[in-house]
């Protein structure tokens, strides 16, 4: 049963690319998925044990990069429901039912959107900016307790 849920969106992904699925992480992606993971695991005790990523080429990036830098010691799972247009009811009910106790998502807009207002009943979440993070606590009945949004500090030049 989940405890901790972190949904992530992946870092900013290169302007130029021949197909959606292999559309790469950019190098200022690459510092945001980094300075995000470093708030996750400077942030409080906890931290995610297991991480599911989309199979797209900028969040398997990302998610390297996260899985890195939290020194997580389970390899991360790519999971099909976590492309952008996977249905997040579906994805939200697999989640509220799953094994994992302290887990991560890496995804894309809008599936993180929905699934974070899915999860939340009252919360409402219009999108994530690049490598954004919302940390959802749970109580053991799987009512939320808990909600925090971590920012990346990375900005764009002007």
């Amino acid at each position: 049963m989940l405890k901790s849920l972190w949904i992530m969106r992946h870092g900013l992904a290169e302007s130029q690319f021949e197909s959606d699925f292999s559309r790469a992480l950019s190098s200022v992606g690459a510092i945001q998925a980094k300075n995000v993971a470093s708030q996750i695991k400077q942030d409080s005790d906890l931290q995610p044990i297991n991480m599911l990523v989309s199979p797209f080429a900028r969040t398997q990036s990302t998610a390297e990069i996260v899985h890195s830098t939290l020194s997580m010691k389970q390899a991360f799972e790519t999971e099909e429901m976590l492309v952008h247009f996977g249905d997040h009811r579906i994805l939200g009910e697999f989640l509220k039912s799953c094994d994992f106790e302290y887990l991560i998502l890496i995804s894309h807009m809008p599936i993180v959107a929905y699934l974070c207002h899915y999860l939340c009943d009252n919360i409402e979440m219009n999108g994530f900016e690049t490598a954004q993070a919302v940390r959802l606590d749970f109580n053991g009945d799987n009512s939320l307790r808990n909600v925090k949004a971590i920012h990346t500090k990375t900005y764009l030049p002007q």
